[in-house]
């Protein structure tokens, strides 16, 4: 009688490979800390290098134990204890597995850990070939596989006359002949890109004329873009080319691949790269190529799935073949005018599905602008333009970008919308997601800061990677929205976190320049800058601002005259970027500006917290013992966050050396204070954690706590 389900074995169920896997896993989920379960992960690798070095050991017990070593491997978080070893049981296993599934897993084993240029490699190549030129089909796949995975110069010229052959290349089972040409692909992509690939052209359209098997066309397709992309095969005349691309449509029509999703998108990316292979194309040429794309167009119901690949793909190349323009403005049209059966619907009634609409948007970027502008009726530029006021963040920038590449004031236009918005408090665009219960003026705050969001959005489309333009565009989206909040000093997290964000992945040069930028804004202006602001400019003028910038001593002399016009917890940011700043400066200017910096804090001590006296205190101690060299040594990186923690460890390293006078003054942090380095991590991925009332209570505890 069989047994039911919930009679099996545990580890039948739990997807463990064994027993002992099982038990292993029980033990590691039951660990109660990260200490024990890097205790358990190391005993089990010492356990397999036991089991491993015993000679002779059953091949099903060397499977077992690399399974656990690998499951180990990947979840140690210490390195130490040595699995050399393990790599010549794999290598015994894959060559003399009793079973297919023994087999494999030596494979895997190689595959996952073997390094490159380890001196086994040479061991495993005359393995892989044995199995290439096994009749087991089993066999094969595992070499190919291994092939692809790990492909190596040592290895491409002993598989080569093999992958080759007509015995694998037309092997009767598709598996074996699409992974053949995967193996011969891995292997070109490791070597010069100038090396001819195995395959000729010729021998790659032969091949397609002979197969059925949709996954194995697509494989070679990749093939023919493959060995055109690296310059492995240049076409003679215009025939050559002509006739590649008929085999190629031949091979489509004959199939019916339009039909088969990915297998469309390899053949339109084939014929697309054809053309581009050539400086002219010749007319022939393109009317070869736009009947083919006019019919796969015209024949499509929709443009889901599949659908909406392939009109991309055709829009990349269809500057070469502008026979084609008319049908693909059709297509967009259709799309964003899904219901165009009923002509007097209002644009909001007919805005298309979110998909359909940054499809368009993209196809429209990769359209020369002459062919749509103009050309396209009022309604579909009206749904375009709403584009700026969509929920959906991708389309807004996108649609920012399209505008820009129309006109370069339009984008300004929407800047200065959304900037009058604020201003009003008029006409604000809300998050997706607001609390019940929410008051009328928090409602208002939360409009401001959404449409800032967005006026951002505009800024970075319309600045690209120009740091100034950014700077200035930035600066101004501030300033408008700290005196719509009449000046509170209320930080704008997501803002602060969006602006510090976008500047780790543009260009440092670009960094810096709207680093500058915006010091040389804020000096010029007279007004006192919001929170958010300091709290911007003190991140990126430590991170940011070049060694190189000759006018550090006028940045210095900026921040000490705005330094006593901050609550204590910005008043600390200002403090740590004058260290940063006089890090930065030369030796023969050092001297005036660290006795300026050295003045500030001794009046900035006078009245203030007891937090804020101890931070003062351990930065006058490195004024004053001459450690600012010591300090830019500890600091990880430029960030201001690690700026202070080099501070508090250098300044606690020599508190025993430092003067009576000086430690008398050091007094811990009330209980209250709670403003760890971590919280001075204003950027994309850590923003403050901060609410507007503890922003409150920090406030208060920092302006109204005293010795």
């Amino acid at each position: 009688m069989p047994r039911s389900p919930s009679s099996l074995p545990p580890y039948v169920t739990s997807g463990a490979s064994s027993r002992a896997h099982h038990g292993w896993l029980v033990r590691l989920n039951e660990a109660a800390s990260t200490q024990e379960e890097d205790d358990i992960i190391s005993d089990e690798i010492r356990k397999a290098r036991d089991v491993l070095g015993v000679r002779g050991q059953s091949t099903r017990k060397i499977a077992d134990t690399l399974i656990i070593l690998l499951h180990c491997l990947m979840l140690r978080h210490r390195t130490e204890g040595d699995v050399e070893l393990a790599m010549v049981s794999a290598l015994q296993l894959a060559e003399g597995g009793r079973t297919i599934a023994e087999r494999r897993i030596g494979y895997l084993y190689l595959v996952e850990r073997l390094p490159k240029g380890h001196e086994l490699n040479l061991l495993m190549i005359n393995t892989i070939r044995k199995d290439l030129s096994s009749s087991t089909p089993s066999h094969i796949l595992l070499a190919l596989r291994t092939i692809a995975k790990i492909p190596s110069e040592d290895l491409a010229p002993a598989v080569i006359p093999l992958l080759t052959t007509k015995s694998l290349l037309r092997h009767k089972i598709p598996a074996i002949r699409q992974r053949a040409f995967e193996a011969l692909l891995s292997l070109h992509r490791i070597r010069q890109t100038t090396d001819s690939f195995p395959l000729t052209m010729n021998k790659l359209l032969k091949s397609l004329d002979h197969e059925q098997d949709l996954s194995v066309l697509a494989i070679i397709l990749r093939s023919i873009r493959h060995i055109l992309e690296t310059g492995a095969h240049h076409f003679g005349p215009d025939e050559e080319r002509l006739y590649v691309l008929e085999r190629c449509i031949d091979i489509a029509r004959d199939h019916e691949v339009g039909y088969e999703g990915q297998i469309a998108l390899e053949v339109v990316k084939t014929l697309g790269r054809i053309v581009e292979s050539s400086e002219a194309v010749s007319e022939r040429i393109a009317d070869t190529l736009s009947r083919y794309i006019a019919e796969r167009l015209d024949a499509m119901k929709s443009c889901h799935r599949w659908e909406g690949a392939f009109l991309l793909e055709v829009c990349r190349y269809a500057k070469h073949i502008p026979q084609i323009y008319q049908s693909i403005l059709r297509h967009i049209s259709n799309l964003l005018l899904p219901n165009q059966a009923n002509p007097s619907s209002s644009t909001a009634s007919v805005l298309p599905a979110p998909n359909d609409h940054v499809l368009v948007l993209k196809c429209m970027k990769q359209l020369p602008l002459d062919v749509w502008d103009g050309v396209l009726g009022e309604r579909e530029m009206g749904v375009i333009m709403e584009g700026v006021n969509s929920v959906d963040d991708n389309i807004r920038k996108l649609t920012i970008r399209l505008l820009r590449k129309l006109s370069p004031d339009l984008p300004l236009m929407v800047l200065q919308t959304h900037l009058d918005s604020i201003k009003s408090s008029t006409h604000l665009s809300l998050p997706l997601a607001l609390a019940n219960g929410l008051n009328i003026d928090e409602k208002t705050r939360l409009g401001r800061y959404e449409t800032a969001l967005r006026a951002l959005e505009v800024v970075e489309a319309q600045s690209a990677e120009d740091g100034h333009a950014y700077g200035e565009g930035v600066l101004k989206i501030l300033r408008v929205l700290e005196e719509a909040n009449g000046g509170r000093g209320l930080i704008w997290d997501d803002g602060a976190g969006q602006i510090l964000g976008r500047l780790e992945h543009l260009p440092r040069s670009s960094a810096e320049a709207t680093t500058i930028s915006l010091l040389e804004l804020l000096q010029a202006g007279d007004n006192r800058p919001g929170d958010t602001t300091v709290v911007i400019i003190t991140s990126i003028t430590c991170q940011y601002l070049p060694s190189a910038y000759d006018k550090a001593q006028e940045v210095i002399q900026y921040f000490v005259n705005k330094i006593p016009h901050y609550s204590a917890s910005i008043q600390e940011l200002i403090l740590v970027t004058l260290v940063s700043l006089l890090t930065k400066l030369r030796s023969d200017r050092l001297e005036n500006s660290t006795k300026l910096v050295h003045k500030t804090i001794q009046d900035l001590r006078e009245g203030s917290s007891r937090y804020l006296k101890k931070r003062c205190d351990q930065i006058s101690a490195v004024i004053n013992r001459d450690l600012l060299d010591e300090v830019k040594e500890k600091s990880k990186s430029s960030k201001l966050a690690d700026v202070l923690d080099a501070i508090i460890s250098v300044s606690t390293t020599h508190s025993e050396k430092l003067t009576p006078s000086v430690e008398t003054t050091l007094s811990p942090p009330p209980p209250r204070a709670n403003l760890s380095v971590s919280q001075l991590r204003y950027d994309a991925y850590h923003p403050p954690g901060r609410t507007r009332k503890n922003n409150e209570r920090y406030r208060e505890h920092f302006e109204d706590d005293s010795d």
